[in-house]
């Protein structure tokens, strides 16, 4: 089982620098530790440089490295308690690059890197003689370290390539080099071809309970098979590094449902890995952490060690300050289940398919953010995974409506589910027919872009009742048997150099059109692209269209109601053996200040800072459970609550609460 408080202590380091380790202390290296109130460490065998921080065969020891850094670095863990992984890059090996170069990927233009870019990104073939070097530095780690817990082996992806060995080995497959879908074919036997060899040397040495971890920056959602390779799950999101703070806890709502110990990843960081010098404020991290909890995760923050050994005793009183209120919050959060109605269906692609960080959903994010916004619990679901025990099913633009799942929808729907779909989502492959019938045939695609959203008596508390404008484009429907739930105007004419008006679209025009949305009793459908139109714009009049479908659907029924604002958040959780439902209250103002360079590759993101932790007063909150509650109090403090409960609905205020609040519901 996975330690509440992990470091991942990255050590990579250039050959060039001198006086590698010089600076490690045994006593210092423990009392940094117990001041972080840290329970577990990854620690580095191999960097991304491609040395080894301990005598090997396998690969190179740094240069100017004198010590057995690894070995002290464990008998120091051994000696406070705190338990261990070891750290080996496997993707990226900067040393066996430069003098193995047929052994790095190949990209379709025929370039392997940049030569005079300062980026160590080259990535090695894992279908030349690159795995036969990675599998022996793992044996070596693992017959080495027998008491270690477990791997983490990093920069993990599919990747094209193209090099001749690649194409050789194409063609002996009969698949074709010139055929993107080929290509990507063979990158997913090259990746099924390393995640067995490596699984296999990590279990050489007959650890039982050796959890190895398959980093990519992202756990893709759907891809059973490629997660299932992994002990445990890392949630790689730092907030502050491109993620934002709304990533980890969509993938959190994902790894829930695996049934796999996971934890969340973030730093100490002000911007992202690698950035020596660099602290985000105690607030921030505090709220980070407070947030893994909250969905059902433990945690892990990021360090870099100094090349000289030496821990940073301010990164470890900013750690230990956010772990020390964990490790009080520990008893509430072991072994939770989610307690929940509400699923999103990903519409990620290619679900079967590894894949990286940069293949996630935008529709996914906007519908998400939504129901985060509106403080609904909800799961992300793959699109293997029953949606039996949920009311209400949202099935985001993007969403493969294959006829296995048009009939999976039907049963849902006449079992008395509910669903909320958008844009594609429920037309078949073709495009020419919904798959699943919302009460209303589809006409075709609209040739305009923007056009316009207007209320309608049936979203009464939407405050905008004139036309809303909205980007992308939509579909025609005309309704059969549903009611037009929002109305649409179209615009005088797409911008173009021939007509064009003021600075961005023309206005609406009065002309009738088919509506934006139509709604029967169980289901609402949206003709927009309206989640993904949400990530992108962020335009809470969209938000108010989802939440008159939610209570259009739901009635009086739905799950949460809080005094929240938007930017807090809200979680629920449940402990069977405890017999104890646990609510999570979460708040921290964000703002968005400066840019970071996503791993020096010119992909400038926004960072998003936590600074002040503003105590929230008197926070109402109505939740709907399915059992009837006997006590509620504050956790961990222990103070009593009073509650109310009617019909399955339980109500309660909080006092007061800065960042984080649990509250326990014993049944």
């Amino acid at each position: 089982m996975l330690s509440f408080r992990q470091v991942h202590l990255d050590y990579h380091t250039a050959g060039l620098i001198p006086g590698v380790g010089a600076r490690f202390s045994k006593r210092d290296f423990q009392e940094a530790l117990k001041r972080g109130h840290v329970g577990s460490v990854t620690l580095f065998s191999k960097c991304h440089h491609g040395w080894s921080y301990h005598p090997t065969k396998a690969g190179r020891k740094h240069p100017n490295l004198k010590i057995d850094l690894l070995s002290r670095q464990i008998e120091a863990c051994r000696g406070i308690g705190v338990r261990y992984r070891i750290y080996l890059s496997a993707g990226v090996d900067e040393r066996l690059a430069m003098e193995r170069p047929e052994w790095v990927v190949k990209r379709r233009d025929g370039v392997t890197y940049r030569p005079l870019e300062a980026v160590w990104f080259k990535h090695l073939r894992f279908n030349s003689p690159y795995l036969d070097v990675l599998c022996d530095q793992i044996r070596e780690v693992v017959e080495r370290w027998k008491d270690c817990e477990g791997l983490f082996l990093d920069i993990i992806a599919p990747q094209h390539d193209y090099s001749e060995g690649a194409l050789r080995e194409m063609r002996s497959l009969n698949l074709n080099p010139e055929n993107e879908a080929d290509v990507e074919d063979y990158a997913q036997r090259v990746l099924t071809r390393y995640h067995e060899r490596t699984n296999a040397a990590a279990n050489s040495a007959g650890n039982s309970e050796m959890s190895v971890f398959h980093n990519a920056g992202h756990v893709p959602i759907g891809a059973r098979r490629y997660n299932g390779y992994n002990g445990h799950l890392e949630l790689e999101s730092l907030p502050t590094g491109g993620w934002g703070y709304d990533h980890f806890a969509i993938s959190a709502r994902y790894a829930i449902t695996t049934g796999m110990d996971y934890l969340g990843m973030t730093g100490k960081f002000h911007t992202t890995w690698g950035e020596f010098g660099g602290f985000k404020r105690p607030a921030a991290l505090r709220y980070e952490c407070a947030a893994m909890l909250a969905y059902g995760a433990k945690c892990s923050v990021g360090d870099q060690l100094h090349p000289d050994g030496a821990m940073n005793r301010d990164t470890y009183d900013l750690i230990g300050a956010a772990y020390a209120e964990v490790e009080s919050k520990e008893p509430w959060c072991e072994t939770v289940t989610a307690v929940t109605r509400i699923a999103l269906v990903s519409a990620e692609r290619n679900q079967s398919a590894a894949r990286s960080h940069l293949t996630t959903s935008a529709a996914d994010e906007g519908a998400a953010r939504m129901l985060m916004e509106l403080h609904l619990p909800f799961l992300v679901l793959d699109r293997k995974s029953p949606w039996a025990g949920f009311n209400l099913v949202i099935l985001p633009e993007g969403f493969e409506m294959t006829t296995e799942l048009a009939d999976r929808t039907r049963r849902f729907v006449k079992a008395g589910g509910r669903v909320i779909a958008a844009g594609n989502s429920l037309i078949n492959a073709a495009g020419d027919r919904f798959a699943f019938d919302p009460g209303a045939r589809l006409v075709g695609r609209s040739s305009f872009d923007p056009d316009y959203v207007v209320a309608t008596s049936a979203t009464p508390d939407v405050p905008v009742m004139t036309p809303i404008v909205i980007h992308g484009g939509c579909y025609e429907l005309e309704p059969t048997r549903a009611q037009r739930f929002l109305e649409r105007r179209i615009t005088f004419f797409n911008r173009t150099w021939e007509h064009f008006c003021s600075h961005q679209h023309a206005p609406d025009a009065s002309t009738p059109v088919s509506p934006s949305a139509v709604a029967t009793d169980r289901v609402v459908y949206f003709a927009h692209d309206l989640f993904t139109r949400y990530a992108r714009y962020g335009q809470p009049l969209y938000r108010d269209f989802f939440f008159a479908a939610l209570s259009h659907l739901l009635g009086k029924q739905l799950p949460v109601s809080t005094s929240l604002p938007t930017d807090g958040r809200f979680n629920l959780l449940e402990q069977k053996k405890q017999k104890r439902f646990v609510a999570h209250l979460l708040y921290a103002p964000k703002s968005r200040r400066g840019s970071t360079d996503i791993a020096g590759q010119g992909t400038h993101k926004p960072i998003e800072i936590i600074e002040d932790l503003v105590p929230l007063h008197n926070v109402r909150v109505t939740v709907r459970l399915p059992r009837k509650i006997r006590s509620a109090r504050l956790v961990p403090t222990g103070e009593s609550l009073a509650f109310s409960q009617s019909g399955g609905a339980v109500t309660f205020t909080v006092p007061e609460f800065v960042a984080h609040q649990m509250v326990e519901m014993a049944y």
